[in-house]
């Protein structure tokens, strides 16, 4: 599995694979629906709660459920996610009805992998990022890119809309994230303060707080109004922090990655960046990953105990910063998605390695 990717409704969970297909499962283990009717001579189709998209012809990396809402009211409108988006090792981004199961428009244009892809708040327009070291705009009815966002020195890794639709996040190896301004097509802020990879990217419900993650375990909350650094967070390993949320509220983030674990933080605390203000702990997943206090070759103390902790003594400990509310440590699972519901429900995902 390269990705995880949660409905807005909180009832289908979509996984893109390095075997070029998509397998969509409902959460809620019931069938999922097939308005398509067979054709003369076919099968009816058989009832189940999984599906499998295939069109790809490389590697998926990245998935994005169209927007929906969950909804108590049956007479109501259709609050469901309808489409599913993908992109691919073959430089192509791929549209998916979830009524039939078929894909419904390849859209070319990256001359290089599509590393991450994302619908707008409103639906209608989507982002890509790529290998050739831009980002896309793309209007779900036109085949070409309204937008080509470059000024990046190294590949697009992730990409996020700004809520009210009228900006634009991408997140680089050349570890800066940009701010682009849709309607004119320029970049508006440059954040720079990460000392390794982009991997990560979310835009508080408020507008008003963008969060950035690294792969050496940092995350970043940036204030967009001045575009000055608010704090730093510390507490994953390194790794890659694969996935961030905010709640509703826009005062909780959560994350979730290579080292296994999901925390929470507090976005309204304020902190010093120093490492006194943090504590050395010693919980997580995945003890094989290195942490992020110096570079150290060892293990970190996250899941490392006892004998396997003695043989490798130059592992350090990880260092927490005080916003840190809580984490919930895997067995040895990557956390590749984490999603705040609007009932403020964390759900997490990724792929468990016995």
């Amino acid at each position: 599995i390269n990705c995880l990717e949660f409905s807005g409704d909180n009832k289908l969970v979509a996984a893109g694979m390095a075997e070029s297909y998509i397998r969509v499962w409902s959460l809620e283990g019931k069938p999922l629906p097939f308005v398509l009717p067979p054709g003369p001579g076919d099968p009816s189709p058989t009832a189940s709660s999984s599906r499998r998209l295939i069109g790809h012809s490389g590697p998926v990396y990245a998935l994005s459920f169209s927007p929906s809402i969950a909804t108590k009211d049956p007479t109501g409108p259709q609050a469901n996610a309808r489409c599913l988006l993908s992109c691919s090792a073959d430089k192509s981004i791929r549209l998916w009805s979830l009524d039939t199961w078929t894909c419904l428009v390849v859209y070319r244009g990256h001359d290089a992998p599509v590393w991450d892809i994302t619908w707008g708040p409103f639906g209608h327009y989507f982002l890509t990022g790529g290998q050739d070291r831009t980002a896309r705009l793309w209007n779900s009815d036109h085949i070409s890119a309204l937008r080509i966002f470059a000024g990046h020195d190294n590949d697009v890794d992730c990409v996020v809309f700004h809520p009210n639709n009228a900006y634009v996040f991408t997140g680089s190896c050349d570890k800066t994230v940009r701010m682009w301004d849709i309607n004119r097509g320029t970049a508006v802020r440059m954040f720079t303060g990460h000392t390794s990879n982009i991997t990560s990217l979310a835009c508080a419900p408020n507008g008003k707080i963008l969060a950035s993650a690294d792969d050496a375990g940092a995350i970043i909350l940036w204030d967009l109004a001045s575009g000055r650094r608010m704090k730093r967070m510390r507490g994953h390993s390194k790794g890659g922090i694969w996935s961030l949320s905010f709640s509703v509220e826009s005062t909780v983030l959560v994350s979730g990655g290579a080292d296994g674990t999901v925390r929470v933080w507090d976005v309204l605390q304020t902190t010093s960046d120093s490492t006194a203000s943090g504590k050395v702990i010693a919980e997580g997943g995945s003890g094989a990953k290195i942490d992020g206090t110096g570079g150290a070759t060892g293990p970190s103390a996250a899941g490392v105990t006892g004998a396997s902790a003695g043989k490798k003594s130059k592992g350090k400990d990880v260092v927490v910063s005080a916003d840190q509310i809580s984490a919930f440590p895997t067995k040895k699972s990557p956390v590749y998605k984490v999603a705040f519901t609007g009932m403020n429900l964390v759900l997490a995902g990724g792929a468990y390695m016995p």
